[in-house]
């Protein structure tokens, strides 16, 4: 301490001034630095197997897929107890990319052990900065087929494990598609989520037979279809039936 008042002690006022000066400087730059450390956003996602893909997608719509993916779980996924999740696993052949002349897509799923979830991501990002196009990130919720632990509940984005987008319009193929065109499918299921209503759309071909498979496919479903009013319709205008054949059409 001496040595330093001694020091001080031998400066002219000037250089008393730019020492004062220099050091509150240097501790303006500090307290940003900090400050600057302390506000990054935190890097909460880990793809264990990012480097297995090879991905296309830019650096920075990573990052804005990370953010969104661990506002959505930290938001709705009550067994999370870590800040970092290091298992977050892109799903084997779940990986699509599209491309247009202005914009890049991707598609994944991505299964997360640890918390027992899977999600369905969409990133989409412009290739073109003149197009008017933004970059976008989705994090959504798949078929509960698709779950990973199909017994626990996604909550995605914009949609649930109970949204009734996720499992209709569904289909079932008239037998005699490939040979006439106008072989309308037999069995159709639409909905409406606002309505709460559930249409099921029938070819006279079998007609009991199919609305009890078609029963059956929605009950398969995690829909309350208690909460929904079911109708049934029969379309014989483009139905292509058995005896129709027989008949001749």
């Amino acid at each position: 301490m001496s040595a330093l008042r001694t020091f001080w002690q031998n400066l002219s006022k000037a250089q008393k001034v730019g020492v004062v000066l220099s050091t509150q400087i240097i501790v303006i730059i500090l307290m940003i630095s900090m400050v600057h450390i302390f506000i990054q956003p935190k890097n909460h996602i880990n793809i264990a197997n990012e480097n297995d893909f090879g991905l296309q997608i830019p650096n920075k719509n990573i990052t804005m897929f990370k953010n969104e993916l661990w506002s959505v779980i930290s938001k709705n996924a009550k067994d999370v107890d870590t800040s970092v999740l290091n298992d977050v696993v892109i799903r084997q052949d779940s990986y699509q990319e599209t491309e247009t002349e202005v914009s890049h897509e991707a598609n994944f799923i991505v299964d997360i052990d640890s918390i027992k979830q899977t999600y369905k991501v969409t990133i989409s990002w412009a290739i073109d900065p003149k197009s008017g196009l933004y970059d976008d990130v989705v994090v959504d919720c798949p078929p509960q087929s698709a779950m990973k632990y199909s017994e626990t509940i996604c909550y995605g984005m914009y949609n649930n494990t109970y949204s009734l987008d996720l499992y209709l319009p569904y289909e079932v193929s008239s037998p005699y598609a490939g040979e006439y065109d106008i072989a309308a499918p037999d069995i159709y299921i639409d909905g409406d989520e606002f309505y709460h209503t559930i249409t099921v759309t029938l070819t006279p071909c079998n007609t009991e037979e199919n609305k009890q498979k078609a029963l059956k496919y929605l009950e398969s479903t995690p829909l309350d279809l208690s909460t929904y009013k079911i109708t049934y319709e029969v379309n014989s205008l483009e139905a292509v039936c058995k005896e129709n054949l027989q008949n001749g059409l």
